[in-house]
């Protein structure tokens, strides 16, 4: 696959993360209620942070791991990618704390998990969260991911040590699924 798979969906535009972007992602990742819940993120974060941030998930070798700028009214807000796609495919995603409860990241997520599960056809994508991350847990589970355990991680923008994570798994079944089961919701 050559050709960086651009998503769009009612509001957002999923793209390619570019040079340009580096001062947006560093004025996003400069909130620690962010940065805290994510593995590799620190805090403060620098120029320098988004500079690797961006070599790291800059398109690159697309099956291995494709990573998107989430666009909402021509503004980043946030990111969401998958890495490790010929193995265990692990799905990772943020948002602006100003964008938080308002279903982009559901929206965001939907079309890459239907871009992943159902036109690349993985069959399976992995995703965990801290444990004191509830909002991203709520969001896993209503996209359909299932529980399967829980483990521990590591956060660069929280104090040195391990904490708990809840992991989850979901199948292009599970997908459909839940898919289907938010529409009757919305239908309602």
């Amino acid at each position: 696959m050559t050709t960086f798979p651009r998503l769009r969906t009612a509001s957002l535009t999923l793209r390619e993360w570019r040079e340009t972007d580096a001062p947006r992602i560093v004025e996003l990742l400069q909130n620690q209620n962010v940065t805290r819940m994510l593995a590799s993120a620190p805090h403060p974060y620098t120029k320098a942070d988004a500079e690797v941030f961006l070599q790291r998930f800059m398109p690159g070798d697309l099956g291995h791991g494709v990573n998107w700028a989430v666009e909402l009214q021509g503004e980043v807000v946030g990111g969401v990618g998958a890495g490790h796609l010929s193995r265990k495919p692990e799905l990772a995603f943020w948002l602006a704390e100003d964008h938080w409860k308002k279903g982009i990241m559901y929206e965001a997520v939907s079309e890459v998990l239907r871009y992943l599960l159902l036109e690349r056809e993985l069959p399976s994508i992995f995703a965990d969260a801290f444990s004191d991350n509830a909002g991203s847990q709520a969001l896993i589970r209503k996209l359909g991911f299932v529980h399967t355990g829980q483990n521990e991680g590591r956060s660069r923008a929280r104090l040195a040590g391990n904490y708990p994570t809840e992991e989850f798994l979901i199948s292009p079944l599970d997908f459909i699924g839940a898919q289907q089961a938010r529409a009757q919701e919305v239908a309602q």
